[in-house]
């Protein structure tokens, strides 16, 4: 049975910034139930609930945030911020089997709950968004949708990768794959101490890229087939270690806001924040994608009110979603 009225989810962790500040906005502009979920938090709740049994007292349920009993299926939007498996697990459970099975099971409890459930729009797909984040793909998908990207290895043979700094006259970043939510790494210079540490090179496959000199780095958020730009003009090869920079807003032109797009088909997805960088002669580069990037920062810095374009596009796809159900 269809809801009386368009309702918005939102997956994240307890204390997300732009999930609080988009579900502030929302519920203010359109009076409208803006749900969080905080799915680190589902361990101790009694709320979750779901079956094949068609039966009312089984129904797919979900507290949000506020401790509020919610209908999957009467969701329009989910907008799929942040996920992680780690759960917020009482002081009580001490043994590291317990907590593994709390972890895993919450994790495919919830995924399995809302993949069967939900018939709403995702921003974006789960699936997919796994999938976006893997720096590889997006390679891939960058080439395909016609960027100009840097000549790259994933390795972990320290001759093959000595052999393509060589390749490149040593001009040459250094960045992890993936990462570790631990600790902040930032994309660093090759030095010749990394060559030299064959333990170290053999440890774990790392991301080698040829270097894209200049100082011109490009912020495109892209909320679906909108496109908002920021210029960032830093001196330091990665500029989020010193956000004291000009941020200021920038239009790319057709062409590159095509291939951005073309990238979101390729990958699946509905939103993307894309990094990338001008070179000394004006030409974008691409560098990576973030399927749910964040923005906060880059309107307090820029001016650009990303915050309100977001909601406006969420509630496109939550209007959309919600009128296409009624037909169903």
């Amino acid at each position: 049975m269809m809801s009386k009225e368009i309702q918005i989810g939102i997956v994240s962790v307890d204390n997300d910034l732009h999930a609080i500040a988009i579900q502030n906005l929302f519920e203010k502009r359109y009076h409208l139930k803006c749900h969080i979920f905080k799915i680190d938090c589902i361990s101790g709740t009694s709320s979750f609930n779901w079956s094949n049994v068609d039966e009312l007292e089984y129904q797919s349920l979900l507290s949000n945030s506020t401790g509020d009993v919610v209908n999957i299926r009467e969701l329009c939007v989910i907008w799929w911020r942040r996920f992680s498996r780690h759960q917020k697990v009482s002081s009580h459970v001490v043994d590291e089997r317990h907590i593994d099975l709390i972890n895993n099971d919450c994790e495919a409890s919830l995924l399995g709950l809302l993949l069967n459930t939900f018939s709403g729009t995702w921003i974006s797909d789960p699936t997919a968004t796994r999938l976006a984040d893997n720096k590889l793909i997006q390679l891939k998908a960058a080439q395909i949708a016609g960027f100009r990207v840097p000549k790259t290895l994933v390795s972990q043979n320290p001759q093959v990768i000595r052999e393509f700094c060589r390749s490149l006259s040593n001009k040459v970043v250094v960045k992890p794959v993936r990462g570790t939510s631990k600790v902040p790494l930032f994309t660093q210079m090759l030095t010749e101490e990394h060559l030299a540490s064959e333990e170290s090179l053999h440890l774990c496959p790392a991301m080698y890229q040829e270097y894209i000199p200049g100082h011109r780095h490009i912020r495109a958020h892209c909320f679906g087939d909108n496109i908002y730009s920021v210029l960032i003009e830093a001196e330091d090869l990665d500029w989020r270690q010193n956000l004291d920079i000009p941020f200021k807003p920038f239009e790319l032109n057709a062409k590159s806001k095509q291939c951005l797009l073309q990238v979101l088909r390729v990958l699946n997805l509905k939103m993307g924040v894309f990094d990338l960088k001008l070179d000394f002669d004006g030409n974008l580069i691409w560098l990576e994608v973030n399927p749910q990037g964040q923005f906060l920062f880059s309107e307090g810095l820029s001016g650009l009110d990303l915050t309100s374009a977001f909601i406006n596009f969420i509630y496109q796809e939550a209007q959309q979603s919600y009128h296409q159900g009624c037909l169903v």
